[in-house]
């Protein structure tokens, strides 16, 4: 279940306009590394040892990979892939590689993944 409470919100645009409202989920608890290694120990045959070894796997080899230019597709899970912030130039001969900011790395769900979050209940705090 996602919590949320209601924020009001000002039009920057239109100042005089009415505010609206939105959703905006309540933060909750943060799960660890170790916090996912137990559960997948409880749910499978693996040790919680074993499932932190891996997990701490995937935490080298995941930036490694992004940083060879490479998409990683974890399957059912989803795929993550990188993405260049950069200010614009004119033309490719005024370009400059001093005008790339850094890397973003962003993940896509897979659609095995969105479905099995897509029932989800919400509900207003009060």
């Amino acid at each position: 279940m996602i919590k949320y409470i209601l924020k009001e919100q000002v039009n920057p645009q239109d100042l005089a306009a009415q505010n609206k409202f939105l959703p905006v989920k309540i933060k909750q608890e943060t799960l660890t590394l170790r916090d996912f290694a137990k559960r997948i120990s409880r749910e499978s045959t693996v040790s919680s040892m074993d499932a932190m070894a891996v997990l701490e796997g995937l935490l080298q080899i995941i930036p490694d990979e992004i940083a060879n230019g490479k998409i990683i597709k974890l399957g059912d899970f989803g795929t993550f892939r990188s993405t260049i912030t950069s200010e614009t130039a004119i033309s490719k001969e005024a370009f400059h590689i001093s005008q790339i900011k850094g890397l973003n790395v962003r993940f896509r769900p897979s659609k095995e993944f969105t479905k099995q979050i897509s029932h989800i209940d919400f509900q207003m705090d009060s």
